[in-house]
């Protein structure tokens, strides 16, 4: 269901600077739009996003047809079709739920039902217990829907029953002699060009842990014919992994980084007030010991596989278990389970719940209204790409 979600407070008048800021089609000269602070237009930030990924699904699957013609012209007729997943486009009905700002706090009543389901992991687990829980909280898994369906493509048994040689001349083919003895060379014997890595090495100026190969072969085709802006990005220096690889894409603004930080800076300063309370009532309920991460969480998932792995099993920032922590399967879940009733009740108490949950939607909403001009702009540039791509395939 296309929704309107209502703000509140500092979130609405942060979120409406942003739309003044970055609408110019809907704020001229710095005029707040109409309603802005109190509802925001989901509906028309769903439109914008769906389309940017219809386009972008029907870019891949042009660029991948435009590659098999190529590849079929050579006489390469079986293919490795991992190159050429593309899953069903299917529009989203929303952008933004209220609790996708964290599964770590769950409410009273799936606390008191399943705790927080880190239980399910344990080896003595019930199987039907399990699968009931993985069906509450949708986590099924459809194989199909990841790809290894055939109307997705990914059904590699012609490929893999190819001589290996066969396959590494498709793959030169395909991504042209360095990229395929960089990544397949193991299929003639070969072993990758790449320089080994070492351990603790800090990479800066033109050393890199990983460079990729510079495309060929009919993937270098596709990219003349329907992009002039071939690059190589290289990751910042300083890390001990450092890569640099190659794009041809324009790029998209739903996977602008300094756009993804704001966001992410807005919606921890809005829930700051309130952590230290979250965590004062875990400490009434003599949970002690908790500070929130970096990511604006609780390491409560830590926390709990060290109780069913055991102690020292798990590294990481979280408190210790207590001396009486339970040893059994059953003593460990039912603990789980009383751990979440509180957490979850000292989510309600506080406020925290439902501050964060209003963070979260500023945020996220700010983000697509501060990426919406550029995605228009996009959506054009990747149309004009479509239109090529057609004339291509038809010459």
């Amino acid at each position: 269901m296309l929704r309107t979600t209502r703000l509140a407070g500092a979130f609405a008048a942060a979120l409406a600077l942003a739309a003044a800021a970055a609408c110019t089609d809907d704020a001229k000269d710095g005029d707040v739009p109409e309603g802005a602070g109190e509802s925001f237009e989901a509906p028309r930030l769903i439109d914008m996003v769906n389309e940017s990924n219809r386009l972008l699904y029907e870019l891949e699957a042009a660029e991948g047809r435009i590659v098999q013609a190529c590849l079929e012209d050579q006489g390469f007729t079986v293919h490795d079709e991992l190159y050429f997943v593309s899953g069903a486009f299917e529009p989203a009905e929303e952008l933004v739920r209220a609790d996708d700002w964290g599964s770590w706090l769950p409410s009273v009543e799936e606390a008191a039902e399943y705790g927080l389901g880190t239980w399910r992991f344990a080896p003595e687990a019930d199987p039907d217990e399990v699968e009931e829980y993985m069906a509450y909280k949708g986590f099924e898994v459809d194989s199909e829907a990841m790809g290894g369906g055939p109307e997705n493509g990914g059904n590699q048994s012609e490929f893999a029953a190819l001589d290996p040689r066969d396959q590494y001349d498709w793959h030169v083919a395909y991504q042209g002699e360095a990229a395929a003895l960089d990544e397949y060379g193991y299929l003639i014997g070969e072993e990758s060009t790449q320089p080994e890595a070492r351990e603790g090495e800090v990479y800066t100026g033109d050393e890199f842990s990983y460079m990729q190969p510079e495309p060929g072969g009919c993937l270098r085709e596709m990219i003349d014919a329907l992009y002039d802006d071939l690059r190589l990005v290289e990751d910042p220096e300083g890390g001990e992994i450092r890569g640099a690889y190659w794009h041809y894409r324009p790029e998209n603004p739903m996977d602008d980084a300094e756009a993804m930080e704001d966001s992410k800076v807005m919606f921890h300063e809005g829930i700051a007030a309130v952590q230290g309370e979250l965590v004062d009532c875990l400490a009434e309920h003599d949970r002690h010991g908790w500070e929130f991460d970096e990511e604006s969480s609780l390491p409560v998932t830590d926390y709990f596989f060290e109780l069913y792995e055991g102690e020292g099993s798990v590294v990481g920032d979280f408190p210790d278990l207590p001396d009486d922590a339970p040893d059994d399967y059953e003593g460990k879940k039912a603990f789980e389970i009383a751990f979440a009733v509180d957490l979850a009740e000292c989510g309600d108490e506080t406020g925290y719940r439902e501050t964060a949950e209003e963070a979260w939607v500023a945020s996220q909403e700010s983000f697509y209204v501060s990426i919406e001009t550029a995605s228009y702009a996009w959506q054009e540039e990747v149309k004009s790409i479509l239109t090529k791509a057609q004339e291509t395939l038809e010459s």
